[in-house]
């Protein structure tokens, strides 16, 4: 495994995690800005532009400082306009639906999980 891949199933439990903290401490009925939500984002930025400088590494070139700026501010943005420059567009749109259905379906996951957990 990668470096890059390991950065990806981090990003892919911190993101499952969220939901299943928010269903045992009754966040996800909470009214504001929890201090999950900002582990979360904190966590979610970190690991995105992370992945983008690993990336960029195992294909031979830098992720331009613009790019990780985007992902901060924006991250399926900063990340659809890494791909698009880092990949021809099939490869490029390819390589984005999985990376942001991986990120979806740990997310839905996690939810079940959290709500299960909760349950039984």
């Amino acid at each position: 495994m990668t470096k890059r891949d390991f950065i990806y199933v981090a990003l892919l439990i911190a993101l499952a995690t969220g939901p299943i903290i928010d269903a045992f401490t009754g966040g996800a009925d909470a009214v504001g800005f929890t201090l999950n939500d900002a582990g979360q984002l904190i966590a979610t930025i970190v690991l995105c532009v992370w992945w983008e400088m690993e990336d960029a590494k195992l294909r031979g070139g830098t992720a331009a400082t613009l790019i990780q700026t985007a992902t901060v501010f924006l991250a399926p943005l900063g990340l659809l306009i890494y791909f698009f420059q880092s990949r021809k567009p099939i490869a490029a749109t390819i390589a984005f639906v999985a990376f942001i259905g991986g990120a979806l379906l740990a997310i839905i996951g996690g939810a079940f999980l959290g709500e299960w957990l909760v349950a039984a």
